[in-house]
C-alpha cells in the first residue's frame, strides 16, 4: 500500500558538479528502479526541492503506483556520509517491512497486545522479526565482492531468466530520472 524511503549523500561528494548530474547518475538512479522492483509499476512521479545553496539540495519525490500504492523517497546532498544515510520502508495491511542502511532488516506483522496477557510469548507467526547479517561471520553472510550479484548477472548473460535488472529495466530508471529532472528543473 505505501513505500518510504529515504537516501542521502554529503554534499562534499559530488563537489564541482552543482547540476547535481553525479547525484542522480549515482544514488537516485538505484530507487527509480527499486520502487517497481518492490511495488509495481509506476503510473507518477511528482517532485519539490529545497536548495539552500548550490550543491546543498533535499527533494521529495511522490510516486503512484499501478497497483494502487502510495509513496515517498526523500533524497538529497545535505548529510554526512558518516552517518545512516539509507533507509527504505514498505507497508501494507498490519505489516511493514523496513530495510535501514541496506544491512538491517525488521518485518512487523500484527502482534497482539501482551500487556494484559501474563502468559504472553513472542509468536512466531505474528511478532516482529528482525536481521541484521553478522560481518565477524563474512564468510558465511556477506561474501566481500560481486560474487552474488554475478550469480545473477552471469545467467542472464546466458539467456536465463534471473532477478537481475536488464537493460530494459535500466533504460525505465533513466527515463525516470529524467521525469524527475524536469520535475525539480535541474
Amino acid at each position: 500500500m505505501g513505500l518510504t524511503g529515504y537516501y542521502m549523500a554529503a554534499p562534499g561528494y559530488f563537489a564541482g558538479n552543482d547540476d547535481y548530474t553525479g547525484f542522480f547518475l549515482h544514488h537516485c538512479v538505484h530507487y527509480m528502479d527499486l520502487v517497481s522492483f518492490l511495488v509495481s509499476p509506476v503510473r507518477t512521479i511528482s517532485a519539490r526541492k529545497v536548495e539552500k545553496t548550490p550543491g546543498r539540495l533535499l527533494f521529495h519525490v511522490g510516486f503512484e503506483f499501478e497497483c494502487g500504492a502510495i509513496g515517498n523517497i526523500a533524497m538529497g546532498t545535505i548529510q554526512f556520509r558518516g552517518t545512516p544515510v539509507e533507509r527504505i520502508e514498505l507497508m501494507s495491511d498490519h505489516q511493514r517491512v523496513e530495510v535501514d542502511d541496506v544491512i538491517e532488516i525488521k518485518w512487523h506483522r500484527n502482534p497482539p497486545f501482551k500487556i494484559d496477557d501474563l502468559g504472553a510469548t513472542l509468536k512466531d507467526d505474528s511478532d516482529t522479526l528482525t536481521w541484521k547479517p553478522n560481518f565477524t561471520a563474512a564468510a558465511n553472510e556477506d561474501p566481500k565482492g560481486y560474487h552474488s550479484l554475478l550469480a545473477d548477472v552471469v545467467p542472464a548473460l546466458a539467456g536465463a531468466s534471473t532477478p537481475a535488472p536488464s537493460i530494459a529495466d535500466g533504460v525505465i530508471a533513466m527515463e525516470r530520472l529524467e521525469i524527475l529532472r524536469a520535475a525539480l528543473d535541474i
